[in-house]
């Protein structure tokens, strides 16, 4: 069937200001980076973006810039990106994320957006998920007698998992009738791989191997790693982070990051409906703006410190 209504309307992208600042005029550091792919993604977080303008930086292409909180005095400074599909390609998030957050010197970056459900007995079509752990798993050691899955698994930082635990709390999801949904916010593990699966008996594969997850990234084309000094964080065209390497150096992560994305399909070879992904990405989108409407929450989380990001194509040895 179709999604409910929302009580909001996205604009149209004709309908995006026009207003903007030479990048010499923009006050940076920021404080937050939104990063999207889809332009229903996109849109549905420019949606609750406080007066909003754009820039230009040669190498990093249009930001939108803007504030989010409830406080007249103390609000969140954010940025808003749009990706290219593929992270090898012009635009990709391996040129994109390397060039922002060396220049917006972000205290936290979230991937926001659609994703699809794994499990249909514990999750539903317009849920709201949040990435307490990453696992990639299309890396297979293949035996005779078995196959084993090698990929990486690692939960997000600390201060990003205290502060998830709570983040439906006082959220209402923008329905017109809020009476129609109940639209739950889940915590837990997402997976991320490089095919693109749509068949049922690969989706009861990977529930089978990864009974914990409720979600999954299916669009993946390669990852890549930034290097901050002594902390890994990995990112794919869907701007999925995760993180490998030392896996107890997440935990100490200056740079945090999360994901939260609503699920519009389940990896089962039905196709995710156009509406189902609005719906998806303006209840994830929603939920952003409530987890960040307590600015005072972020007033000693760091900065980026915008030292050089080393990065390079990363595939694991098994």
């Amino acid at each position: 069937g179709d999604p409910p209504k929302v009580n909001i309307s996205l604009p149209e992208i004709s309908e995006l200001t026009q207003n903007s600042k030479r990048w010499k005029d923009v006050r940076l550091p920021i404080d937050i980076l939104l990063l999207t792919v889809k332009n229903c993604e996109f849109l549905s977080c420019y949606y609750y973006i406080n007066d909003p303008f754009r820039s230009y930086l040669k190498g990093l292409g249009h930001v939108y810039f803007g504030s989010f909180g409830e406080d007249q005095d103390v609000k969140l400074k954010v940025a808003l990106m749009k990706c290219s599909e593929g992270c090898k390609v012009p635009g990709g998030a391996l040129t994109v994320v390397k060039n922002a957050v060396t220049q917006l010197r972000p205290k936290a970056v979230f991937s926001v957006g659609h994703c699809s459900g794994i499990n249909q007995e514990s999750t539903k079509l317009g849920d709201v998920v949040l990435s307490k752990k990453l696992t990639t798993y299309s890396y297979q050691k293949v035996t005779k007698d078995a196959k084993k899955f090698c990929g990486f698994t690692t939960p997000v930082s600390r201060d990003i998992a205290e502060l998830i635990e709570c983040a439906g709390h006082g959220w209402n999801p923008p329905l017109e009738n809020p009476k129609e949904r109940k639209v739950e916010v889940l915590c837990g593990e997402v997976l991320s791989g490089t095919e693109v699966v749509q068949a049922e008996w690969r989706r009861e594969e990977l529930v089978k191997s990864f009974p914990e997850a409720i979600a999954i990234e299916t669009e993946g084309e390669g990852k890549i790693s930034f290097s901050f000094e002594n902390t890994f964080c990995f990112i794919h065209n869907s701007l999925l982070l995760y993180v490998s390497g030392v896996f107890s150096a997440a935990h100490d992560l200056k740079m945090e990051w999360v994901v939260v994305k609503g699920i519009s399909g389940y990896a089962d070879g039905t196709e995710s409906k156009e509406n189902w992904q609005t719906f998806a990405s303006v209840t994830a989108a929603s939920l952003v703006v409530s987890i960040l409407k307590e600015c005072s929450i972020f007033e000693d989380w760091p900065h980026y410190k915008g030292k050089q990001i080393n990065f390079y194509l990363f595939w694991p040895v098994v």
